[in-house]
Formats: C-alpha cells, sequence, structure tokens
C-alpha cells in the first residue's frame, strides 16, 4: 500500500553530504518507502545535488521538482511512470538520470537537450524507439536502453563520441547496430538476448572495445575481424549458432575471459574451449600445422536377424562381386571401406545370431549409422513384426537418438515380372512395422507419464491423498521420473522413413545406398550434437596410429593420455580427440558397469580376441582334434568341454588354449580376464579343492581358477533348486523381493548382471541360464530372470523370520544397487523398479502387489510400521521394512541439499566437482549435450552422481568433494542446509 509524502520539516532533516561533511553535495535518499506522490516542498530544496527516489510507486513528479537547478544525479528506477516528467527537463545539470524498470513507452525530444548528461539508464521500460536527436547528448559516457523492444538503434548514436558503454540487450535487433563502429572510445557493447544473425566484418574498427557480449543471439560466424580487437579482455558467444572460432582468437594479447558454450562448435571442439583460452590457443596453433583437409569418416553398424544378408552387403558396397561362397559372420567383422566421394567408413558387420548378440553391444556407439537389415523375400507383415520390435529396441536400449537406416536384401529373389510390385509392397510393409513400434513405445511411455502425473497432481492438491499406486513416494522422485520418461521420449533412434531396397547379387539399389550413406557421413543434421570434422591437427592423427599399433585390448584414459604426449596433443585436448576417433569408428570407448572408461585402442584386435571365446559351431569349435588342444589328455579335454557346455565354467587352461594367439604372458592372461569381466561376460573363481586339477604343481597355479561363462550356462532349473527355494515362503517367514520390470530386456543384460555382482553373490552358488541360487551371509538368495506377456522381469529375494527380517535388505540392497548400475549401460532402456509386497508373496498370489521402486530412494514417513496391501484393497498389511529400505544415507534433506548446490554452484566450477566424483568428461559431456538449461545441467551431475554412486553419494562426501576443489563457502551452505553450523563456527 501506497505511503504518504513525508511530512513538511522532514525532508531537510534527512539530508547527507553524499561525498563527506564540508563537500556541499547535497543527498535525499526517499527509496523504497512505497510513495504514491513526492512532496510539493522538495523543490524548495535547491541545493539538492542527488536524490534517490527508485522503488516508490510514482506516476509522475510535482512541479516544484523543476526548481532542483543543481540536481546532478535523479534515479526514478523501479517505478510507473509512464513518461519521462516534464520537470526532469529543466534540470540542465543533471549529469546521471536512472529511469530503469518504468513503463516508459517514448523518450522525449526534450531529453536530448541535457547536455551535461554523463549517464542515462533506461533499461526495463517499453521503448520501441530512441530519438535521432540523442546525438545532442556529447558528454554521453553511458547509454543502456537494454530490455526494450527496439529492434533499431538511431544512426545519432555513431556522434557520441565520449560514449564509452552502450548496453542494448533484451531487445529485438535483428541486424548490427553499424552505427556503434565509430565510436572509437567504445569500451563495453553488451548485445545479448536479441535476434542478431550476423556480425558486421568490420567489427575490428572498435579498437578500444574491452567487453563484447552477444550471447544467446542467432549468430553463425564470429568474423576474423575479431582479431583486431587488441583491447579485448572479455567476450562472451554463449547460445549461438557458431560452428568455429576464427584462428588466432586464443592469441588476443587481453582477453582473459571467453564465454562459448552452447554452440554447435566444431572447432575447438567444446571440450577444448570449456579448459580456457591457454588451451584455445594451443589447440588452434596444432590446427595451423594440419593437414589441408581429412576426408569425412563414418562409422556403420549392421545389425538385424540372420539370414539378411549383411555380409554379402558389405561385400556389395566396397566394390567385391558378389559370390555364393560367402559364409554368415563369426560373431562380428569390421570392414573399412573408402568411398569414390572421399568419404572412409568403417564398416561393422555384425552376426544376427543369438549366441553372438550379447558380446555386441560395446560396439554400439551413438556417434554411429546403422544399417538394419531385412531379408525382403521372407518378409511378413503378421509373424516378422516381433523381429523388427526387438531390433528396433535393441538399438533404442543402447544408443537412443542414433539414426537408423532400414534396408530390405534379397530383392533379387522376386520374379522379374513382379519385383517391382513386390519390393514396393514389402518396403511399405517394413515401414509400417517401424511406425507401429515408434507409435507403440510413444503411448507406453505417455501412459506411464499420466500415472505419474496423476500422483503429482495428488500431491499439489489440498485433499486427503486417496489410493494410488505411486502414493508414498516423494514429490522430487516423481519430478525426476517424470522428466527421465520425457528424455527417452524426446532422444528414441530416428528410424529414416525411407526403406533402401538392395540385392548384392544384381547389385540392384546398391549405388542408392552408397549415396545415402555417402549424404550422411557430410551431413552435419545427422548427427546434430558432433558435426563432422573436416581438418584435424596432425598430432591427432599421430595419436591415432599410435592406439592402433597397442597390444592393449582395452587402455585406460590415463594411458592413452601419456600416449597423448608421445604424438603432441595438449592434456586438455584427449577426450575430445577420443570421441572423435570412436565417433569415426577408429576406436571403442567402453564404460563398465562400476563406471571406469575405457578405450579399445584397436575395435579389431578386441574383436578377434573375443570370437576365440564363442562360436555357434561347438562342434567345430571345440572339435578336440584341434592343435589347441593337443595338450590335453583325453579325460582333461571332456571334463573341461563337459564343464564349459552344461555349467557355463571354462577351465583356465582351456581359456589359454583357445586364447592363446593373444595372452602369450601371465600379465595378458590377467589383462583378458580384466577385458571379460568389464564386457560383463564372465568372471573368475578359485575352484574348490575337490575340483583342481590334478596336474597343478603349486599353490597358486593358474589351474586353481575357473572362469564362469553366464552365456553358457545350462537352460534347466536344476533339482536342488526346487528342493532348497520352495514356491512359498515357509510359515512365519517373510520375503524381501526388489524387481524389476523390462519391456524389453536386452540380450546379454542379465548375463552382465550375474557377472557385474559375482562378489555379492559368492562362489557357492548354483547357476542355470536365468537364475542364481546362492547364499550370502547365512541367508539363501534366489537372482532371477523370466519372461512373461508384458516382458521380463528381473528379481532378487531372500527370506527370513522373526527379528532377521531387519537384515534382509544388507543381503539384497547390493544386488539391486549393481542391477541399476547395469541398466545405465542402457541409457534408451525404460525400466521400473519394484518391490513385490510380502504378504501377497506368502500367500502365493498370482498377481502380486508391486510397490513402486522410487520408494528404494524415498525416507519411510515417520511412525509407520505397516502399509495396506493394496491386493486385498487394505484388508491385510505388510510390514513397513519390508517395502522401504533402511535409511542408508543420514542426511534427510538430501534433495534439498542437491537443489541448494545446483542452485549457487558456479557454471565455471560444475565439470571440476564432477571430476572430483570420478565422472569421465564423456559423461559431463552427455550431461550438457542433454540438457540446454544451465540448471539442469549442474542439478543431473549430483543426480547422476547420488544414483550411480548410492552407497557413497552421501551429504558428508559431497562437503569433501567442494572442500577438495576450494569451494568452501559453498561446502558451508550445505551444512547449514543440513542444520549444521558452518565449519568456521563453535558452538556457543
Amino acid at each position: 500500500m501506497a505511503e504518504e509524502p513525508p511530512a513538511r520539516g522532514t525532508l531537510r532533516s534527512r539530508l547527507k553530504e553524499s561525498d563527506g561533511v564540508g563537500s556541499g553535495r547535497w543527498s535525499l535518499d526517499l527509496s523504497g518507502q512505497y510513495l504514491a506522490a513526492l512532496p510539493p516542498e522538495l523543490g524548495d530544496i535547491t541545493e539538492l545535488v542527488v536524490l534517490d527516489v527508485s522503488r516508490n510507486r510514482l506516476e509522475s513528479f510535482p512541479a516544484s521538482t523543476s526548481q532542483l537547478s543543481a540536481l546532478a544525479e535523479l534515479n526514478a528506477a523501479h517505478n510507473i511512470l509512464v513518461q519521462v516528467p516534464p520537470e526532469v527537463h529543466q534540470m540542465s545539470m543533471l549529469a546521471c538520470l536512472n529511469l530503469s524498470c518504468n513503463r516508459l513507452t517514448s523518450l522525449p525530444d526534450e531529453v536530448t537537450q541535457l547536455g551535461l548528461l554523463r549517464r542515462l539508464v533506461l533499461d526495463m521500460n517499453k521503448l520501441t524507439t530512441l530519438p535521432e536527436g540523442i546525438s545532442q547528448l556529447s558528454s554521453l559516457e553511458e547509454l543502456n536502453v537494454g530490455g526494450n523492444n527496439l529492434s533499431y538503434l538511431p544512426e545519432g548514436i555513431s556522434k557520441l563520441t565520449k560514449l564509452k558503454r552502450l548496453c542494448a540487450d533484451s531487445n529485438v535487433l535483428t541486424a548490427f547496430p553499424g552505427q556503434v563502429l565509430q565510436l572509437s572510445g567504445l569500451e563495453e557493447l553488451l548485445l545479448n538476448h536479441n535476434r542478431l544473425s550476423d556480425l558486421t566484418d568490420n567489427l575490428g574498427q572498435m579498437t578500444g572495445l574491452k567487453t563484447l557480449r552477444l550471447n544467446s543471439n542467432r549468430i553463425q560466424t564470429l568474423p576474423d575481424s575479431v582479431l583486431r580487437l587488441s583491447q579485448l579482455e572479455e567476450l562472451d558467444v554463449q547460445n549461438n549458432q557458431l560452428g568455429a572460432l576464427p584462428l588466432g582468437v586464443g592469441t588476443l594479447p587481453r582477453l582473459a575471459t571467453l564465454h562459448v558454450s552452447n554452440n554447435p562448435l566444431v572447432q575447438p571442439p567444446p571440450s577444448v574451449c570449456g579448459m580456457g583460452i591457454e588451451a584455445i590457443r594451443r589447440y588452434q596453433d596444432d590446427l595451423a600445422s594440419a593437414t589441408t583437409a581429412v576426408p569425412h569418416r563414418l562409422k556403420v553398424v549392421l545389425v538385424g536377424p540372420a539370414g539378411g544378408g549383411k555380409s554379402t552387403l558389405v561385400r556389395a558396397l566396397i566394390g567385391g562381386n558378389h559370390k555364393n561362397d560367402v559364409v554368415a559372420t563369426h560373431c562380428a567383422d569390421i570392414v573399412p571401406w573408402n568411398s569414390d566421394d572421399n568419404v572412409e567408413f568403417s564398416l561393422y558387420d555384425t552376426s544376427g545370431r543369438g549366441v553372438y548378440q550379447a558380446w555386441h553391444s560395446w560396439m554400439f556407439t551413438p556417434d554411429a549409422l546403422y544399417l538394419l537389415t531385412f531379408n525382403l523375400y521372407d518378409l511378413d507383415p503378421e509373424s516378422s513384426q516381433q523381429d523388427v520390435e526387438y531390433w528396433l529396441d535393441f538399438l533404442n536400449a543402447k544408443v537412443p537418438g542414433a539414426p537408423v537406416c532400414m534396408v530390405g536384401t534379397h530383392t533379387d529373389e522376386f520374379t522379374a515380372a513382379l519385383r517391382a510390385k513386390k519390393v514396393a509392397r514389402k518396403c511399405k510393409d517394413l515401414s509400417e512395422m517401424a511406425q507401429k513400434w515408434s507409435q507403440d513405445r510413444g503411448r507406453d511411455i505417455e501412459a506411464e507419464c499420466e500415472v505419474i502425473q496423476g500422483a503429482l497432481a495428488i500431491k499439489e492438491s489440498t485433499s486427503k491423498e486417496p489410493v494410488h499406486p505411486l502414493s508414498g513416494v516423494g514429490l522430487s522422485a516423481l519430478q525426476r521420473r517424470l522428466k527421465h520418461l520425457q528424455k527417452l521420449k524426446e532422444t528414441r533412434i530416428q528410424v529414416w522413413e525411407e526403406i533402401v531396397p538392395v540385392s548384392a547379387t544384381t547389385m540392384s539399389g546398391i549405388p542408392d545406398l552408397r549415396a545415402c550413406l555417402v549424404t550422411a557421413a557430410s551431413n552435419s543434421t545427422v548427427f546434430p550434437s558432433r558435426p563432422r570434422m573436416t581438418s584435424v591437427p596432425l598430432s591427432w592423427l599421430t595419436l591415432e596410429k599410435l592406439l592402433q599399433q597397442q597390444p592393449e585390448f582395452w587402455m585406460r584414459r590415463e594411458d592413452c593420455g601419456r600416449l597423448a604426449v608421445q604424438a603432441g596433443v595438449p592434456a586438455e585436448q584427449v577426450p575430445q580427440v577420443l570421441e572423435h576417433l570412436q565417433a569415426v569408428g577408429s576406436i571403442v570407448m567402453i564404460t563398465p558397469h562400476h563406471g571406469e572408461e575405457k578405450v579399445a585402442p584397436n575395435p579389431g584386435r578386441l574383436l578377434a580376441f573375443l570370437c576365440t571365446l564363442v562360436n555357434h559351431d561347438t562342434e567345430a569349435w571345440l572339435k578336440e582334434e584341434s592343435a589347441r588342444f593337443q595338450n590335453f589328455s583325453k579325460v582333461q579335454y571332456l571334463e573341461a568341454r563337459s564343464d564349459l557346455l552344461q555349467h557355463g565354467v571354462m577351465s583356465h587352461s582351456m581359456l589359454c588354449a583357445l586364447t592363446a594367439k593373444y595372452t602369450r604372458t601371465t600379465q595378458d592372461q590377467v589383462d583378458a580376464l580384466e577385458l571379460l569381466r568389464g564386457l560383463g561376460l564372465s568372471y573368475s573363481v578359485r575352484k574348490t579343492p575337490q575340483r583342481k586339477d590334478q596336474n597343478s604343481n603349486h599353490k597358486n597355479s593358474g589351474n586353481d581358477w575357473q572362469h564362469c561363462f553366464p552365456v553358457y550356462c545350462r537352460d534347466s532349473l536344476p533339482s536342488e533348486v526346487g528342493m532348497r527355494w520352495v514356491p512359498l515362503p515357509p510359515v512365519n517367514t517373510d520375503q524381501l523381493e526388489v524387481g524389476c520390470h523390462l519391456p524389453f530386456c536386452p540380450p546379454g543384460l542379465f548375463s552382465h548382471l550375474r557377472v557385474a555382482a559375482y562378489r555379492h553373490l559368492g562362489t557357492e552358488r548354483v547357476d542355470w541360464q536365468t537364475g542364481v541360487l546362492t547364499q550370502v551371509a547365512d541367508r539363501l538368495l534366489i537372482l532371477q530372470k523370466n519372461s512373461t506377456k508384458d516382458g521380463s522381469h528381473i528379481t532378487v529375494a531372500s527370506r527370513a523370520c522373526g527379528e532377521g527380517r531387519s537384515s534382509l535388505w544388507q543381503v539384497v540392497l547390493p544386488v539391486a544397487d549393481i542391477l541399476s548400475q547395469v541398466l545405465q549401460c542402457w541409457p534408451g532402456l525404460r525400466h521400473h523398479l519394484y518391490v513385490t509386497c510380502a504378504h501377497c508373496l506368502r500367500k502365493g498370489v498370482t498377481n502380486p502387489h508391486r510397490f513402486s521402486g522410487l520408494l528404494l530412494l524415498t525416507t519411510p514417513p515417520p511412525g509407520i510400521t505397516l502399509l495396506d496391501c493394496p491386493s486385498t484393497q487394505g484388508a491385510q498389511t505388510v510390514q513397513a521394512q519390508l517395502v522401504y529400505p533402511p535409511h542408508r544415507d543420514p542426511d534427510q534433506k538430501m534433495d534439498s541439499v542437491l537443489e541448494v548446490v545446483a542452485t549457487k554452484l558456479e557454471l565455471r566450477d560444475w565439470r571440476r566437482l564432477g571430476r572430483t566424483f570420478g565422472m569421465t568428461d564423456a559423461e559431463l559431456d552427455d550431461i550438457r549435450y542433454d540438457f540446454s538449461d544451465v540448471h539442469e545441467q549442474k542439478y543431473q551431475l549430483l543426480w547422476m552422481w547420488r544414483r550411480r554412486r548410492r552407497s557413497i553419494a552421501t551429504a558428508k562426501r559431497l562437503v569433501s568433494a567442494l572442500k577438495e576443489i576450494e569451494l568452501h563457502d559453498l561446502a558451508d551452505a550445505v551444512r547449514e542446509t543440513l542444520g549444521y553450523k558452518p565449519a568456521n563456527q563453535t558452538a556457543s
């Protein structure tokens, strides 16, 4: 509510000497008093020099204020003035006029008569034009017209020769104001948040410019003339459409601050720019010595069911003649191909046989183009729908957002007379199958989003919360799940509409497919987030050659860094070099479930090694007469073969025999086993004494070990499982079961989980193709995968009675945590974690109620010990301790903590914090690409850390990490949020 003007006699009592006693510069502060009018007596204080009436409710000035002839500074910001008060025109001594945050729609010509005005602030009004007479303000040093609706600046600005600072941000300027080029004394030019698309080539004329801010426009090119701005200290071009920075921008002598984030930069790459000006300078120096150009390069992965003609298609693409003796691919092949259009391809030809599919996912990388092949001749609209959906789900789970081109093969098998018509019909059928897949998956996600939105609406209402599938789930958990689902919907694989029909026999359609691939390699819209590079520093090429020469199957990033030093690549460029080499298929970066990223420097060699351990033709692969088994006795051979094919256990001697070409030394064997474990293919355990080979000569012989390959485990359920784990829990016994529903379960995921969790599952275990029964901490634990009509369910469960119930989470939760980590290896996979109702399990209910897995991240309501069993409409209850896990993080306000850190963390520090958490540069780049909002980038960093490192992602660890990078104030803010005193305060 507006207040009355100050009473007579009180105004002079408020006067102060603004520059100290004796200065004679009298000031009056009437700001922030919600005044609706100024007292008329104000004009009587003719000696007033400084007047502040900001943050009131003024619509006009009293006429008497025109008598303030000595007034030099007037601040009337944050009022509701719709025009400049006429009385201001009479204040001839004004040097500073601030009218920001009002409702001005125009600036009268009379203002231009204030010849002594040095600072004019008009931002956050509704101005659409400025008067041409502004040129008469010859003393003006600062002009701020930001936050208006200006579409151009008047020509008269070019005559403001004393102007040092011009702010015209947040307007609607579509063209760079060329008038400012005449202002040789201009030091700051702020044009943020406009609609500029081009900059003038004469930008270098402003040789005195120190600050240039152009962020949040539509600028595509930064002219080379910017290199002539020798006094430039700050350049901000964030949130534009820049693809490159001028060569030499890093050499500007005074440039200390350069902001270039959120641009589709190719050169320098974003990761280099993120390292600062010195890194850009080194990169550009290196680029200056690069080859004139490098060809476009593209990784192409061929996938699809067996018999789809992938291998013959590769032969046809590279120009070889098709022959009937082309054999089916064993696991996969990598074939280089240099097209006639100066494009280099790496063709990854994968086998469609089921036994190999669990081994393929490491080759699927986001920067590849995927050719999904189907035999058109055998295609049937009804029976083939499942195959089409399987492969689309497979790709979408591993590489969401990747481009997919569907290819129909074997067109030559149609009779010549009907070929064109039949091929067109089959292509249409295939296209409709893909469209149905897309519509169904989008509908499934929408349905879950509606459930979550319903839960959110209930929580936001003031009425009592009714029974709902997501009852009890925290607000923040619901919001994160909703955002995750929206991301899944937006980042699905991009299946191209056009089907390419081909025949490798007649070469029909092959030229069209070649043209399609060549276009994709050079078209930046195919991979909008990571455009193709046409020139790279010579040091990058040197590093690529060094990597290809390495004998290791995979390397740590630190090892790649040492090679980079040898090649002359600056340390800060290493992440970008590796990303580039993966995009072109030269290397593959692999992130095991534990998150320590590795690099396969020679994918072909890694693939050849893996091919020694898997084969669809076991008779030929494990043939006794093979030279590989020449040192085996008959008994040893039969036992080793039986153990592998019946129990999934490979003896150490057999592993060495199969991989002899690649494991010549003990260290080679160690590296190979680490690789297999990291890829989720096998784990190693010591033999029990009764199973040790009789020819073991010493205690620590390699033959003391055996290697378990889940993919080779028996299909049938072992009889002892049924005896030890009965279908229903015994009397007075409860079962804790955490599960995960997967509408689509990728091949190899369950095997990967068993490998990842082998330490928790122990060695005294029984394995079969779809499960493990083991004993952990004196309790039976069962891990199973069951297929149902709605997909697959992976469950981990244990049982106990009496006081033992409290320890069930200690047995189950570690495996459930590892399941969550393994699921992160499939970023596009939709899944639902849940906790099965213990009452339903005890009663053997066919469709037991499943509490949302979001409760696993929710603090149980205080005082709640029993929950209603929804399947009985509340007639029965289940103990809360069998639904909510014990709160492992002692900090009850972790969600609030993450929000505080995300809000206060400076943009320049978020990557440093991520590295402190142990996250890779690739992971950090993915966050930046996935989330354009800066706050959301910081929050997602913290959420990913908490989710992946759940057991150690505590507030204490967060405080420690912040202190490690010297963010002590933010660490104190975290402590205050938790209710602790800052570290520099002592208890009273």
